[in-house]
């Protein structure tokens, strides 16, 4: 607390005389993003959400106090922290527009970023398809900078909060939408927009921080130190707490109130009109029978929704997300155990060649059909992953580079007896790495990358140690 003293004594006189310090010396004022579930909000002006249990975890490692400021939207709160109103936002993007007025905390949360479309339009992978169609994208979000640096074509449609861009998908006021998984997940639930479907996958992911602006700039070591004691299992169980996908109560409570009344009506005149309550049978059965579909549809879409989370969706194997999550997970399993890992990256030799002889509807069938040679010739402790492109990755836990090997040797071996699509001859380079003693699996990782680029210089079509 004497440390925190120290940083407010040297705050400039100016910053002083407009009122940008806290009451005391343990209150630190903060501002969030109002509409960003699962991620934060106000609700009732109290802060909810991903980034308020983490709050609540750093006043308790740290002994900080934290005050809430309400906005009304995240322009304000962006507004805040560029006055320097606001000492701190908890969860947020480090971008070069944002640098000017805020320092970035280490990154403690990922999450993937997708496109939105109604149901009925064609899936569309990533950013690169969606050509002249529209986007609609919240003020305010990194996004916007990001789209007009790499894909400056696309037609920008900005709204006020993800609800209100999912809302414009589903009117038809916009093609797409573009945001988070989680959050977009939260709100086809609440707000009922089943017509909606995941189109495509954005390269770009959330790495979200703590942002500080510049005057208290000095607290970030503490907040740092103070992620860095974050255990594992605080994180899964806050992910877990805000991420649970639940399954909606779409029971039609007004048609069951009308079918009763039908229904009583029927008893009283059945002498009468005995038909009519065969009639009104039927129907209610037909309602049962939507209502049980309608159920079923929701589950197998949260299903997909799950799956398409780790999986990438042309080839069905592990896609880059889940693979550095591994990583990251392994890593802190081997500080503590001494176990051999490799890691294989394998890259199919002229590929391109095939995408322009035959199109690329046959070039997705060999990258489908690759992916079941080599889910066929791992073994159970291995996991196989799409890297990229035509790139694929093998995590071998347990494994020595000799065994590494002796399984890029049959790899191969099957490529060569598999008849592909087209009669095409198909062949891959392979890189092998063995982690060292000490070594961080990222730099395991740059090595196999490099024997793959000697194994491809060497003449393509044969594995290469590291």
């Amino acid at each position: 607390m004497a440390w925190l003293l120290g940083l407010l004594a040297t705050l400039p006189p100016a910053q002083a005389d407009d009122n940008k310090t806290p009451d005391s010396a343990t209150v630190l004022t903060y501002c969030v993003d109002p509409d960003w579930m699962p991620y934060e909000a106000i609700d009732d002006g109290v802060h909810v959400g991903i980034s308020a249990d983490y709050i609540a975890l750093i006043a308790e490692k740290t002994g900080l106090t934290f005050k809430l400021i309400p906005t009304r939207s995240w322009l304000e709160t962006l507004q805040l922290l560029r006055n320097g109103d606001c000492m701190l936002s908890p969860m947020l993007n480090q971008t070069t527009e944002r640098e000017q007025y805020l320092q970035f905390s280490d990154v403690y949360f990922r999450s993937p970023n997708v496109l939105v479309s109604l149901r009925q339009q064609p899936f569309l992978q990533s950013m690169a398809n969606i050509g002249t169609r529209s986007l609609a994208v919240p003020k305010g979000y990194r996004l916007i900078e990001y789209i007009k640096r790499h894909y400056p074509e696309t037609r920008i449609h900005e709204v006020e909060n993800e609800p209100a861009g999912l809302k414009a998908v589903a009117e038809g006021d916009a093609d797409l939408f573009i945001g988070s998984l989680y959050s977009i997940n939260g709100q086809i639930q609440q707000e009922s927009l089943y017509q909606l479907k995941v189109a495509g996958w954005l390269e770009l992911e959330d790495k979200l921080r703590i942002g500080v602006s510049l005057p208290y700039q000095a607290l970030l070591p503490q907040l740092n130190e103070a992620l860095g004691t974050i255990t594992e299992a605080e994180h899964i169980a806050i992910y877990q707490k805000w991420t649970r996908i639940k399954v909606m109560d779409i029971t039609n409570y007004q048609l069951m109130w009308q079918l009763g009344a039908v229904a009583i009506a029927i008893i009283l005149l059945l002498t009468a009109w005995n038909y009519r309550s065969r009639y009104f049978y039927r129907r209610l059965q037909e309602k049962n029978q939507q209502l049980e579909h309608t159920r079923a549809e929701l589950e197998s879409a949260i299903q997909e929704l799950e799956f398409l989370s780790t999986h990438d969706p042309l080839t069905r194997l592990y896609n880059r997300n889940f693979f550095d999550k591994t990583i990251s997970v392994t890593q802190q399993r081997a500080a503590q155990h001494t176990q051999d890992f490799s890691l294989v990256l394998i890259d199919i030799d002229f590929f391109k060649q095939i995408n322009d002889n035959h199109g690329h509807i046959t070039g997705d069938a060999i990258l489908r059909e690759l992916a079941e040679i080599l889910r066929a010739q791992i073994r159970e402790q291995d996991q196989v992953a799409r890297w990229g492109g035509e790139e694929f990755v093998i995590f071998c836990q347990h494994t020595k580079a000799d065994v590494a090997k002796a399984l890029c040797d049959r790899i191969a071996s099957a490529i060569k007896q598999y008849n592909f699509s087209n009669n095409i001859s198909l062949s891959c380079s392979f890189g092998v790495a063995e982690q060292q003693p000490d070594e961080h699996l990222l730099h395991c990782f740059e090595r196999a990358d490099k024997a793959l680029y000697h194994a491809k210089q060497a003449g393509r079509n044969q594995v290469c140690l590291a």
